[in-house]
């Protein structure tokens, strides 16, 4: 977790399509590193399944599986997971039958290398799946920052882990933006993970559009924050329970900062793609 370089931010359409090794699925799927650590393999992906991607295995992989459906839907031991249902499966839980009958675009978390999992290996007895139906979950309005209550931010929570790190929506209401275009930043003990679901998001590093992704260490400052038509993310904090900090000063907030991304060097050359560019609204 820890060996991830800082990423603020990425759009996921400037990143490649690659292919999933063949296997025992077919078609094969493809994905997109999105945040990738080095040594133990997690990683944080857009995966890509075809339609009629099917796999018939009795196996289980060595890492946690967190995800969340974008697009279409995906099939685990009987259990359909359409757009906007979140999963999770404990390391070590044995599968038998995954199928992609139409496709999806699934948002993918995993805490280790995806690989099978080693004979004799079981999944930890305070775990078991998790199946949400994320759409029909009601918001939760209550749980604001005083200081981030210019945002009107709601929360969906989708899963809360033994050692604290969390998983959830933030939505975030249209024409918010600081008082007097000034605020706090705020920083956390845990690392800050998102993804961009719906809308936009401004912050000191440019616009956030639909597709955004950061990956943001432990204790880095960010923000002042603000959206012009509203926006819902997905947030994970990765590691232990999460606090905001606040600075004793104050940082600028303008709508139309630049984009000035914290990248990697094997990203570095996103740095000078023009702007994502959504499609017009009318």
């Amino acid at each position: 977790m820890v060996n991830r370089p800082h990423i603020e931010f990425v759009q996921a359409q400037s990143l490649p399509w690659r292919r999933v090794p063949p296997g025992a699925a077919r078609p094969d799927a493809e994905y997109k590193y999105l945040s990738r650590d080095p040594e133990n393999g997690a990683c944080s992906c857009l995966i890509r399944y075809p339609a009629g991607w099917a796999r018939e295995a009795d196996e289980s992989l060595g890492a946690s599986e967190e995800f969340y459906v974008l697009e279409g839907s995906l099939e685990m031991d009987g259990q359909v997971f359409a757009a906007d249902h979140y999963g999770y499966v404990p390391a070590h839980w044995p599968r038998q039958r995954m199928r992609s009958a139409a496709g999806a675009v699934v948002l993918t978390f995993f805490d280790a290398r995806p690989e099978f999992s080693r004979a004799g290996k079981h999944p930890r007895a305070d775990e078991t799946p998790l199946r949400l139906d994320v759409l029909h979950q009601a918001w939760d309005m209550s749980l604001n920052d005083p200081k981030l209550a210019h945002l009107g931010i709601s929360r969906k929570n989708l899963r809360t882990g033994a050692d604290g790190s969390r998983s959830f929506l933030s939505m975030i209401l249209p024409h918010s933006e600081p008082p007097g275009s000034r605020g706090p930043r705020e920083s956390h003990p845990v690392v800050e993970e998102c993804y961009v679901l719906s809308g936009a998001l401004v912050g000191p590093h440019g616009d956030m559009q639909t597709g955004a992704y950061f990956w943001r260490p432990p204790v880095i400052p960010h923000g002042p924050f603000g959206t012009r038509w509203g926006c819902v993310a997905l947030i994970r904090f990765v590691g232990g329970r999460h606090a905001n900090i606040w600075s004793p000063d104050e940082a600028a907030f303008d709508f139309n900062a630049p984009y000035r991304p914290v990248l990697p060097p094997e990203l570095a050359a996103l740095a000078n793609l023009p702007p994502h560019d959504p499609a017009p609204r009318y």
